[in-house]
């Protein structure tokens, strides 16, 4: 077995133990771990490996929340398929804002994401009828049988699991090799006949749909959705964990993830309103100290661990 095989078995079975062990504060904190994870994840496929900042990415998290909501709540559609529901909801608004948006670059991509991110803000916010406005919509619970916060905790790791391994097989597939040789130099992977404007929409239209996975995912388990799901500040979310853990590694969300949460945790404890601050004085730390993230740490010191082979 691959040493990434083995990681992922490890991983597993520490994640299967640990609501033996820890209260259910820690569930609860360890759901919102595996959400955000899932989030950043799917962020980082356009970041991390297809070279595209987008400062909006807020919208599919949420569009993903209130499809998962509105077809529960008031659709009387049961949780799994409302769920089944909300990444085809977020995948095809991100569809709609990719086409538009991966025909500019650099900073143009990344303001022009901003601005739709803004606009689902803006619906979300003034459609009061449908979405509740600043009331958000409240009692979105999941059935009995998921209720408690271990059950819940289950349910979310199998399918974060999942989608965690198919967003792994993809970053591996050519497909990833091809939004790597893009995010490298556009220029050149066009000239080898690579399709640089049609793999970034493809990879746009899957990063929204595991970012509605996630959203559909934290709305249950939340049991409300609000706007604030898709304001910009939400869209900071996911990139801080991908500096956090590892901008071009895979496992670096994950690893984010968990220090970000933790984190927070921590900070809002005991100092609350100094957790904007703090997070920013990471941010700068990290960039400056750390610009490889915990995991390019850790590889680069495995990497000088290993016995040199003399010639």
């Amino acid at each position: 077995m691959t040493r990434a095989g083995v990681g992922w078995l490890v991983g597993l079975g520490i994640a299967l133990a640990l609501p033996f062990v820890v209260s259910t504060f820690f569930i609860v904190l360890l759901i919102e771990i595996a959400v955000v994870a899932l989030f950043a994840t799917a962020f980082n496929l356009l970041m991390g490996f297809g070279g595209m900042v987008s400062f909006g990415h807020a919208a599919y998290f949420a569009l993903g929340a209130y499809a998962a909501a509105l077809l529960a709540q008031k659709a009387g559609w049961p949780m799994l398929a409302a769920l089944a529901a909300a990444p085809v909801v977020a995948a095809l608004g991100a569809f709609l804002f990719g086409f538009f948006i991966v025909r500019l670059t650099h900073t143009y991509f990344a303001m022009l994401s901003l601005a739709f991110g803004q606009i689902v803000y803006t619906i979300i916010f003034k459609w009061t009828a449908l979405t509740g406005g600043d009331n958000g919509l409240l009692n979105v619970w999941p059935p009995a049988f998921l209720r408690s916060q271990t059950a819940y905790y289950y349910f979310t790791l199998v399918v974060i699991v999942a989608c965690l391994l198919a967003l792994y097989a993809i970053v591996t597939s050519p497909f990833g090799y091809a939004l790597k040789a893009i995010r490298e130099n556009p220029r050149r992977a066009r000239f080898i006949g690579v399709n640089v404007r049609r793999h970034q929409l493809y990879a746009f239209v899957l990063s929204g749909f595991f970012s509605g996975i996630a959203g559909g995912l934290f709305a249950f388990h939340n049991g409300s959705v609000f706007p604030d799901f898709a304001f910009f500040s939400k869209s900071f979310e996911p990139l801080v964990i991908v500096l956090l853990g590892g901008l071009q590694s895979f496992y670096g969300p994950l690893a984010g993830a968990f220090g970000y949460k933790i984190l927070e945790w921590l900070i809002s404890k005991w100092a609350p309103i100094y957790w904007p601050l703090f997070l920013g004085a990471v941010v700068i730390a990290v960039i400056l100290v750390l610009p490889q993230g915990f995991v390019g740490l850790l590889e680069r010191r495995t990497w000088r661990s290993r016995p040199s082979i003399a010639k």
